[in-house]
């Protein structure tokens, strides 16, 4: 707690995600190759649907490389970028031979800002808006990806859910407190954007639109993943190929958009 609370004085954006990584959440090479797996067979599925073969792709906030190491043992091309170095190093240690893999210890932004126009048919922002706590920042990343678009490219884009973080921390704590004493305006229910920045729907298709993005599909990413986060783990294989097939099911549909913690957005330009 007294971490997290030396890390909620710092107003810089970069400089509070990296000390996240590195003095809190130490532990991000096992969170979505664990059990939080659903997101992560989400995302893949979608990416594999909609890469062309042997694409050049670029993935900013790449963490250890859950995206970046399979998309490259399937054959694209990748630059992979994380603010943090543990990271990075992480994603080269597991780097196989072969792979067309890069991998840099950056921001987004400055990573974004030197690459030349039109040279990627891909790029993944799969964690950056987590973190980038102005509206003009997210903007600046946003249209700096659709720059770096090809014609015909596509751009994958996570956000948090603002109205599902409510939900997840009472469910999941021990006495349910968070619903009466949680970080939240109790109401509007905008939840407090630390130590992640959160948004609604409606927020997260104004800001990609603003920024000159064609939403082309919105995905319910983990459905209740969090929440039943203990009966998603005793899954026997089985199950979870059965329960997948079921998420696959509901997560575009309309009504089924908000129950979930992460979205997964594909934009063109």
């Amino acid at each position: 707690m007294d971490e997290l609370n030396r890390l909620m004085g710092m107003e810089d954006s970069l400089e509070r995600a990296r000390a996240l990584y590195e003095r809190v959440f130490t532990r991000e090479d096992e969170r979505l190759s664990g059990s939080l797996w659903l997101e992560r067979m989400t995302t893949l599925h979608v990416l594999g649907q909609a890469l062309r073969p042997g694409s050049r792709v670029m993935d900013l906030g790449c963490g250890t490389g859950v995206y970046a190491l399979p998309l490259a043992k399937a054959g694209h091309s990748v630059l992979a970028v994380d603010l943090v170095p543990h990271h990075v190093e992480t994603l080269k240690s597991k780097a196989e031979p072969g792979m067309a893999l890069k991998a840099l210890c950056r921001d987004a932004q400055s990573a974004a800002d030197a690459q030349k126009d039109a040279s990627f048919d891909a790029v993944l922002c799969l964690g950056p808006m987590y973190h980038l706590r102005a509206r003009a920042e997210r903007l600046r990343l946003l249209s700096s990806c659709r720059r770096l678009l090809r014609p015909g490219g596509q751009m994958f884009v996570s956000f948090i859910n603002n109205d599902w973080v409510i939900a997840s921390m009472t469910l999941t704590g021990e006495d349910a407190s968070y619903i009466l004493e949680g970080d939240y305006d109790k109401s509007t229910f905008r939840c407090d954007d630390f130590p992640f920045v959160f948004h609604t729907l409606d927020q997260a298709d104004e800001e990609l639109q603003a920024a000159g993005l064609v939403i082309t599909r919105r995905i319910n990413a983990d459905g209740l993943n969090e929440i039943a986060e203990e009966k998603f783990s005793a899954f026997t294989q089985n199950q979870r190929a059965a329960w997948f097939n079921y998420h696959l099911y509901l997560c575009e549909q309309p009504q089924h958009l908000g129950a979930c913690n992460h979205w997964l957005y594909v934009c063109k330009t």
